[in-house]
């Protein structure tokens, strides 16, 4: 087993191979054949990934988003739609073996403080939020808090997700950088337009993107970020590399069998929403 953590951005990939991408780096630490990964990553259109076991009938409008180019994708994390659209992704593979705490909490609560160090050298100061369930339940992320999240000045702005596999787990997360939810929120099913207008607005109280609190924050510096962020909680040195040709294979298959579609869901695995 490789024994050094690892960073990698695999730059700009579709909806599909990105979520598959990460399943093939768990599959890979499970089997001690990939050390602990943070992976950075960016989306080839605007894309929606959905939770785990969302109904993309009951709160997606699936013509509107292929009718503006958006794309669909089921994550293998639970949770709510996301939108990736000027947002930073990142997604982070690791393990038991490595001090991960056991439990829910525990674990999300280990992790955030990667998030909140990365957030840190960004300028911006962050709490986890002890919110656990939303009054105001709603399709998009962003909309509910939950002991995953982290918030400043009351306004969430990571939303996480993980689910584990044996004795890995892989956390998936989003930072807007800038505030795309009125166009989000046209691509979530409402009853109605007064509706839909009044989620956005309960949305927009609860949830800002980074650069209101870091104006000039670019991608580049929010990945730099997380790398330093993540390596100071954890005491590690996250090592910049690349994946291997297997991963890669087994992602182009994860595809091909699995994110190529949207039907996946009963599979079983233990999950965290």
């Amino acid at each position: 087993m490789q024994t050094s953590y690892r960073f990698v951005n695999t730059n700009i990939q579709d909806a599909a191979l990105n979520m598959a991408l990460d399943e093939a780096i768990l599959l890979h630490h499970i089997r001690g054949e990939a050390p602990p990964t943070l992976r950075v990553f960016r989306w080839s259109q605007p894309s929606v990934s959905l939770g785990r076991f969302q109904s993309i009938e009951r709160e997606i409008e699936s013509e509107r988003c292929q009718q503006q180019g958006v794309a669909l994708v089921r994550r293998p994390t639970g949770g709510r739609a996301v939108y990736h659209r000027d947002e930073f992704t990142y997604s982070i593979v690791i393990g038991k073996q490595e001090g991960v705490p056991t439990g829910v909490v525990a674990a999300y609560a280990y992790l955030a403080q990667g998030l909140m160090a990365a957030l840190q050298e960004l300028g911006v100061q962050a709490v986890l939020s002890d919110e656990h369930v939303s009054k105001h339940p709603s399709a998009a992320c962003f909309a509910s808090s939950t002991q995953a999240d982290l918030t400043s000045d009351g306004f969430k702005l990571i939303g996480s997700a993980q689910v584990w596999k044996d004795e890995s787990l892989l956390q998936q997360g989003s930072l807007p950088l800038d505030d795309r939810s009125a166009e989000f929120f046209e691509l979530l099913r409402y009853p109605g337009t007064a509706t839909r207008a009044e989620a956005l607005t309960l949305y927009r109280e609860k949830t800002t993107p980074l650069h209101t609190f870091a104006p000039d924050a670019s991608w580049d510096n929010v990945a730099s970020a997380f790398k330093n962020g993540f390596g100071s909680a954890l005491s590690e040195t996250f090592v910049e590399g690349e994946l291997s040709t297997s991963e890669w294979e087994l992602a182009q298959q994860l595809v091909e069998e699995k994110y190529s579609k949207l039907v996946w869901r009963k599979e079983r695995i233990t999950l965290v929403q």
